[in-house]
């Protein structure tokens, strides 16, 4: 079997985070042996995804990082390291050996471009780079150097697909958001939105599912609003099926996880134009621009008033989502890793950094 380690920061839960555990779940089953090393563990288990793999704790704080990293790669016999992240690939440069890389890009650059001569040094280190879209995979090229393949987020469909509705009739037009409670997410846009819809006299009410920094300042900004904040939900395909609609508004994302198991439970749903969201949705979502609470509450009172178009949606979401298994993530990347070791190598070390285009 192939020996495959996953570097990222920690389990904490969330789409990356999300694709390891699926990826470690299916291994057995694609002759592959997983692991997980996470550079950032984090001190309290509670929210973290349980994999089905060994999980080892390397500190990237540590002035050995990189030895410590190289030393138990070699000990543990492991035939790919897979870095998640583009900050992972750029902590593993130093410490692969003669280890074989994949990295794969899950989140944008955005402003940290302190990183940009790391990252772009880690992607060329890479025998194999892969995005979750299309988008990330345009913004990077410039670091890396070379195409880079899209393998769209996968999610068990059965999960979600299998749920009966469980919406009760006696209350508002409920809808959920499902992702860490961090600015990138602009949960504070959804909350306007809601005041927006208040003034009009819509009634709605917003479950917000997710755990971050933000929790105390967003309950503040929930105030007199018909919001619950509901910390981690280790039940998701229960918990959607208690909602009359989805959104997330955020100012990126790749193809978020949370949006496709949505979809896959027959909900709904509202979206940014940003990313690989409109890509992802297609037609079967209303799409809305980045930071525009009216535009948010618009879509929002679609829903509410057009029980006709809320279907239509939720059949269109049904039938896009099936296109986001986990068994074609999963085949995917076996085939690349089964690359990584029959291929050479050739490094892509000539090469001068450009912001990439917006």
């Amino acid at each position: 079997m192939l020996r495959v380690a996953h570097l990222l920061p920690n389990l904490v839960i969330g789409g990356r985070e999300r694709i390891v555990a699926d990826l470690c779940r299916d291994a057995p089953d694609d002759g592959i042996d997983p692991f997980v090393i996470a550079y950032d563990p984090a001190a309290d288990p509670a929210g973290q995804f349980a994999v089905e793999a060994p999980v080892i704790a390397v500190d990237r704080r540590d002035p050995g990082f990189a030895r410590q990293l190289r030393d138990w790669l070699t000990d543990a016999r492991i035939d790919v390291l897979h870095a998640q992240g583009h900050v992972s690939a750029a902590l593993a440069r130093r410490g692969l050996g003669d280890v074989p890389m994949v990295a794969t890009l899950h989140i944008a650059l955005g402003t940290g471009w302190r990183w940009a001569l790391p990252v772009a040094r880690g992607l060329r280190a890479a025998r194999e780079v892969t995005a979750v879209s299309d988008d990330l995979a345009r913004r990077y090229r410039p670091l890396a150097g070379r195409p880079i393949r899209t393998i769209a987020t996968g999610v068990d469909l059965g999960r979600f697909a299998a749920r009966e509705r469980t919406c009760q009739s006696d209350r508002s037009f409920t809808l959920g958001i499902a992702a860490r409670l961090h600015p990138v997410k602009r949960h504070q846009d959804a909350l306007a939105a809601l005041r927006i819809l208040q003034e009009r006299g819509l009634s709605c009410r917003l479950e917000i599912a997710g755990d971050g920094p933000r929790a105390a300042e967003l309950a503040r900004l929930a105030q007199d609003l018909d919001v619950r904040l509901l910390g981690t939900v280790t039940d998701m395909p229960g918990w959607l099926a208690t909602l009359d609609g989805f959104m997330l508004v955020s100012d990126h994302e790749g193809t978020p996880a949370a949006l496709i198991e949505a979809m896959a439970a027959s909900l709904p749903c509202i979206a940014t134009r940003v990313g690989g969201m409109p890509a992802l949705a297609g037609d079967a979502a209303l799409l809305v621009p980045r930071r525009s609470p009216r535009a948010i509450a618009d879509a929002i009172e679609r829903l509410i008033r057009d029980p006709g178009l809320r279907r239509d949606l939720a059949n269109a979401a049904r039938d896009r989502a099936a296109q986001f298994g986990t068994d074609r993530q999963s085949s995917a990347y076996r085939e690349i890793y089964r690359q990584c070791v029959a291929g050479p190598h050739h490094l892509h070390d000539k090469f001068v950094i450009q912001p990439p285009s917006p």
